[in-house]
């Protein structure tokens, strides 16, 4: 499709609009704010040159567009003011004007300002846009290109105000959709619309995408993704809990999981944490699976809330500190019997040794005999207690004071436990070109590590860290594994 200059636009109907910039990102046409001279109002007009590089569907699209917001009547919508054909140099063209509001900006403008959503402001957009979705789902019309950049907002200062969307050209009856047409945007698209087969719950998947995009300001195609779901989750004093719940609802990757239709959504939204609570009675499994929090960085200077792993970042280095595993009631198994052992020896053994008062004369009495054997079997106890104490001690160690330590360079990998008053022991010491697989069982209990060389003292070719190794999470796991895997990639030169 071959749209129209703008400067052919502005110089064919200047006499009736004053020009501002242009506005959106639409696909092949022309979409400019301007202001109309007769009516002082703000209006958007969007022209569609008929030239020979534009196809017949891409005139049926506008065309549609045209008779919908002429048809079509809710605040979510804009309204239809007027509709022409024009002559200019470059050719002939159609022309769609329709209202704006003179204060009103994309969702993608106002993100590239910086702007930084709250949950009632999240909220309100939600609530707004699905309350249209309802009434194009109600008509049998599909959206099937929710963005950021075709959603206009309208606020005063800190006020929220009327969300609209900017265009229409997307919007087509369910029942009228191509398969070998496929309309959208990458990111916010779900599985079953790359195929051409949008669907109610299509819509309400790009809604959530565009909402994650709003709370994270990242691209929903950028951040990481388990399978085919994005791991969505953000601090709670951002966002609560629930209303993430709410959010990974609408971006299940089966249309079965996700609400039925918009008015499910909505409910759900307004009865909040409830609406959630009861989800999860009825789909504990799923429910019970947390994401990885996304971060504004890579490597994120300061304390994760989700996670007791400490960061210590340096210029080319990050150091990140495993706390140790701490003691709990079942470790109490492991390490009562060896120090009860070691003490109950330890005390007989010096009992016995005390009994002992040695004599020359002792050798020619039964009872010195007797005491020499008492002591050497005390020597004996004293010396298998201090083993069974030194087992003991080293679990508690182990569990109370070791530390893991992992430092990624720019080209290695170190992996070490550090214990109270001794030197680290290196378990993993490999460059990042001999690392070929970081990966996380599938359970989450454990990150594994292969590579081609490991240069330790004890070389191995894999190393397992699991939840019983460190004060651990099936979470930080993943997380770990993610961030490792980035690592990875980043220095490799990937994106």
């Amino acid at each position: 499709m071959a749209p129209f200059s703008t400067s052919a636009v502005i110089e064919r109907l200047s006499d009736r609009y004053e020009f501002l910039q242009s506005i959106g990102k639409p696909s092949g046409y022309q979409q400019l704010l301007a202001t109309d001279i007769q009516h002082r109002q703000s209006v958007v007009i969007k022209s569609l040159s008929l030239g020979k590089g534009t196809s017949a569907g891409d005139i049926c699209c506008f065309e549609r567009e045209i008779h919908l917001l002429e048809s079509l009547r809710h605040p979510t919508i804009p309204r239809y003011i007027d509709s022409f054909g024009i002559d200019t140099p470059e050719g002939k063209g159609l022309v769609l004007v329709q209202a704006h509001s003179p204060f009103s900006q994309t969702l993608h403008q106002q993100m590239a300002a910086g702007k930084v959503y709250c949950e009632a402001e999240i909220k309100s957009i939600a609530k707004q846009l699905l309350q249209g979705l309802i009434y194009l789902h109600n008509k049998g019309l599909v959206h099937r290109d929710i963005t950021p950049g075709n959603v206009a907002i309208a606020g005063f200062e800190n006020k929220l105000a009327q969300v609209s969307w900017l265009t229409l050209g997307s919007v087509q009856y369910v029942e009228s959709q191509r398969e070998d047409a496929i309309i959208g945007t990458y990111g916010y698209m779900p599985i079953e619309q790359v195929g051409g087969q949008a669907r109610f719950a299509s819509d309400l998947y790009s809604l959530g995408a565009t909402l994650i995009a709003l709370a994270t300001g990242r691209r929903p195609q950028n951040l990481p993704r388990d399978g085919c779901k994005i791991t969505f989750a953000c601090h709670p004093s951002h966002l609560s809990a629930s209303f993430q719940q709410w959010i990974n609802w609408l971006i299940e990757p089966h249309m079965s999981d996700r609400p039925k239709t918009a008015q499910q959504a909505l409910q759900a939204l307004n009865y909040l944490p409830f609406s959630m609570i009861k989800r999860r009675l009825k789909q504990p499994a799923k429910a019970a699976i947390a994401p990885i929090p996304i971060v504004s960085k890579p490597y994120s200077q300061g304390q994760l809330y989700f996670t007791k792993i400490q960061q210590r970042e340096r210029a080319s280095r990050l150091n990140l500190v495993i706390p140790p595993v701490g003691f709990k009631r079942a470790d109490y198994q492991r390490a009562l019997p060896p120090l009860l052992m070691g003490c109950a020896l330890l005390t007989l053994g010096i009992y016995l040794l005390s009994l002992l008062s040695f004599s020359i004369d002792m050798l020619s009495h039964k009872r010195g005999i007797a005491s020499l054997a008492a002591a050497a079997l005390g020597a004996c106890g004293s010396v298998q207690g201090c083993k069974f104490l030194l087992v003991g001690l080293r679990f508690l160690d182990s569990q109370l004071l070791r530390e893991i330590h992992i430092q990624l360079d720019a080209h290695v990998l170190l992996i070490s436990y550090k214990y109270w008053l001794r030197s680290p022991f290196y378990i993993v010491n490999t460059r990042r070109k001999d690392i070929y697989n970081v990966s996380a069982l599938p359970d989450c209990s454990a990150l594994r590590i292969l590579t081609h060389r490991n240069r330790t003292e004890v070389p191995s070719d894999s190393f397992k860290l699991t939840t019983r190794h460190g004060n651990l999470t099936p979470r930080d796991i993943r997380w770990l594994t993610s961030l490792i895997n980035d690592w990875r990639m980043r220095h490799e030169g990937c994106v």
